[in-house]
């Protein structure tokens, strides 16, 4: 009796869990400094194509998408934005393994305002997602392909010429998620950006807390790279390092 009380205790805790991890593209905005954040590049591009990956212990996640801006990507003005992620997370409830796979598209029109060295964007649009849980649990909440809605803002500021903030937030009606994330920035070299982040993260099941380092805006070519590593903890009391790498390339 202690053993199967025991188990089906594990299976009801693993099914919420299960269909309830949080995904780790929740809180995943691509980094992507203005067109002259850093010395160089004044042509009048349109279209930003950015790419990236997220890791820790207990899960991956992958993401990318575009911008495009009819007037310019440094321009005030109407701005789209597509962003799509897929994502695997983890939990382990004792010798068994629960897995929650999560695929995203949001395809997001919105308006670019700035004022100076200040750059806003702000976006709303549909939102498609899918979940797969592993093993599966037909009675899950949240289980399966569901369409809701998507708002996100983007802030870059420059308040001199040395130093960066930017800021990130987005919410969706799926599963009621939001995401937060802020960052400082000081001028290396004139090649890239460099500071603390912070993020946080959460749904209807989780939360998740980021600290750590970034590096923004690192021109090899025609790409910009960045990348961040940090300490990150969630509700479930699971902790560990992440680390997350992006690119992205304007045309």
């Amino acid at each position: 009796m202690r053993s199967g009380g025991a188990l089906r205790a594990c299976c009801v805790a693993a099914a919420v869990l299960a269909c309830g991890s949080r995904a780790l593209a929740q809180g995943l905005e691509p980094d992507t400094p203005p067109t002259d954040g850093l010395s160089g590049g004044t042509k009048a591009e349109r279209v930003l194509l950015y790419a990236g990956f997220d890791i820790w212990r207990y899960g991956r996640a992958g993401y990318g998408g575009f911008y495009w801006a009819p007037d310019g990507l440094n321009k005030d003005g109407f701005i789209t934005r597509l962003f799509v992620s897929g994502d695997a997370e983890r939990y382990d409830a004792g010798s068994r393994r629960f897995n929650t796979n999560i695929i995203r598209a949001a395809p997001l029109a919105g308006w670019r305002l700035s004022r100076g060295t200040l750059e806003l964007k702000v976006f709303a649009g549909p939102e498609l997602e899918n979940r797969t849980l592993m093993p599966d649990i037909p009675t899950a909440e949240f289980r399966g392909t569901r369409i809701g809605a998507r708002v996100a803002s983007e802030l870059w500021w420059e308040p001199m010429p040395e130093m960066m903030l930017t800021s990130a937030f987005s919410a969706s009606t799926n599963a009621t998620s939001h995401s937060a994330r802020g960052a400082a920035g000081w001028r290396v070299l004139d090649r890239f950006w460099a500071g603390p982040e912070i993020s946080a993260s959460a749904d209807v099941f989780s939360q998740q807390v980021r600290i750590g380092a970034h590096l923004t805006g690192f021109r090899l070519d025609a790409l910009e790279w960045s990348a961040a590593v940090g300490y990150v903890q969630d509700s479930f009391h699971r902790s560990g390092v992440y680390g997350r790498i992006g690119v992205l390339t304007r045309q």
